[in-house]
């Protein structure tokens, strides 16, 4: 009888360690500059090793649409003080942005002035990505996250580098 008791509690961790994996997940992101779509997407079901995709509507300038990829690691938090399912994701990827001309458009900064082009640009960069997510599992399947994304447009450059945001995921298991 003790070794079954053992067994099912053994039976029992292993199967709640493996819920808390993820293999995808979809869902919006509100930030300082970028709000829209995000979508992440695991290699393997170990949520070691990822993609993630986001189509936004950007308040940079006077509006645009920007479109990101990023290749992600996420490992869990191993504090345990805080007893809490947290993830730190970090991070590298691409974006590419298009900006409609308009009166007052799309610029970038030349000695502290705002240097508007004069018509519209796609503007190109580098990515980076740096966020801590939380699972909620006992209400639903979703995940909670906030984010800090660097960046740096070598094509078009703007006048911001830096976004943060809030994003909410449904995840499948």
């Amino acid at each position: 009888m003790r070794k079954i008791f053992i067994v099912l509690v053994i039976c029992f961790f292993a199967t709640s360690a493996y819920s808390q994996l993820y293999i995808s997940g979809i869902g919006i992101r509100a930030g300082k500059f970028n709000t829209g779509l995000t979508s992440k997407f695991f290699f393997v079901a170990n949520n070691n090793s990822g993609m993630q995709f986001d189509a936004y509507y950007t308040n940079i300038a006077s509006g645009g649409y920007t479109l990101k990829g990023f290749f992600v690691k996420q490992v869990p938090f191993k504090i345990p003080i805080i007893q809490l399912p947290l993830d730190f994701v970090f991070g590298g990827g691409v974006h590419a942005g298009y900006f409609p001309f308009e009166t007052q458009g799309y610029y970038r900064k030349s000695k502290k002035d705002a240097n508007y082009y004069d018509k519209s640009v796609v503007s190109v960069g580098l990515d980076a990505t740096i966020q801590i997510e939380y699972q909620v599992k006992k209400i639903a399947p979703f995940t909670i996250g906030i984010d800090c994304v660097p960046f740096f447009e070598f094509m078009n450059p703007g006048p911001e580098f830096i976004d943060f945001g809030v994003s909410v995921r449904y995840v499948f298991r």
